[in-house]
């Protein structure tokens, strides 16, 4: 996905869209699967404004959030107390960059949310990732990683969508997000065109701005093989939420607990 997609104004609305979202309860679910405890390290891949990260380091958990896009890193450090920026850091780039800048340095844990394997253009890209991942990864670490379920994107597919989100500490402003999806089955991708318009009901005026993101949706048996080629055992493949049960086409999201073996 094109980084012009995660601009300044997008990044700024994003924790309003995911407010409702119950952040600390994922957290706690995600350390449980992957074993963490106070004092392990976990990476959150696309992190965006690192909601997440501050939530493992509320549990005691060391945590770094990584995501391509400077503008929800600046977001994300915005939220960071300096008394405990010791145990929680941000940072933008490159993949590759960012595991090279490690210097060994390896996670005892890695977690993926919001979909984000699928925001990498070519399943070629996709595999890239996943070993650069894996190679940051301690032996017999796991990671968790969230995940849209192509054969329910074709069962089901998307539908335009209107939402309205209102800021708590301004109730007199209104944000609304417009969602058009643009669906291309051939090359299992799609469009996510947003249309972003902030109402101030104080002067009746409105600023609007849009966004695409593009998803490269896969079915269950090709995010294995994505899996297989970048050397990943899979422990679980589960719809979100739902450890050991079976993924079916009605499930829109599922969740991959892999293992690197050695």
């Amino acid at each position: 996905m094109p980084l012009s997609d995660y601009h300044e104004r997008f990044a700024a609305v994003y924790d309003l869209f995911y407010a409702r979202r119950d952040v600390a309860t994922e957290a706690r679910f995600a350390a449980d699967l992957l074993g963490l405890r106070g004092g392990r390290h976990v990476l959150d891949f696309g992190c965006g404004t690192g909601a997440h990260v501050l939530a493992f380091g509320a549990l005691g958990i060391k945590a770094t959030g990584f995501d391509r896009s400077e503008a929800m890193i600046a977001q994300a450090r915005a939220k960071v107390a300096l008394p405990d920026s010791a145990a929680v850091t941000f940072a933008d780039g490159t993949l590759a960059s960012f595991c090279h800048g490690l210097n060994g340095v390896c996670f005892d844990g890695v977690v993926s949310f919001f979909n984000v394997l699928n925001c990498i253009e070519t399943p070629r890209e996709m595999v890239e990732d996943l070993t650069l991942l894996r190679s940051r990864l301690a032996p017999g670490a796991k990671m968790l990683i969230d995940v849209w379920n192509g054969a329910a994107v074709f069962v089901n597919e998307p539908r335009p969508d209107v939402k309205h989100y209102r800021n708590p500490d301004d109730p007199q402003r209104e944000t609304v997000r417009i969602t058009v999806p643009d669906l291309d089955r051939v090359n299992q991708c799609c469009a996510l065109r947003y249309r972003v318009l902030d109402l101030d009901r104080r002067t009746g005026s409105f600023t609007e701005f849009e966004s695409v993101h593009r998803l490269r949706f896969l079915t269950p048996v090709q995010y294995r093989h994505l899996f297989e080629l970048a050397e990943l055992a899979i422990v679980d493949e589960f719809p979100k939420g739902r450890p050991q049960t079976p993924v079916t086409e009605d499930e829109w999201y599922i969740s991959y607990l892999v293992r690197r073996d050695a």
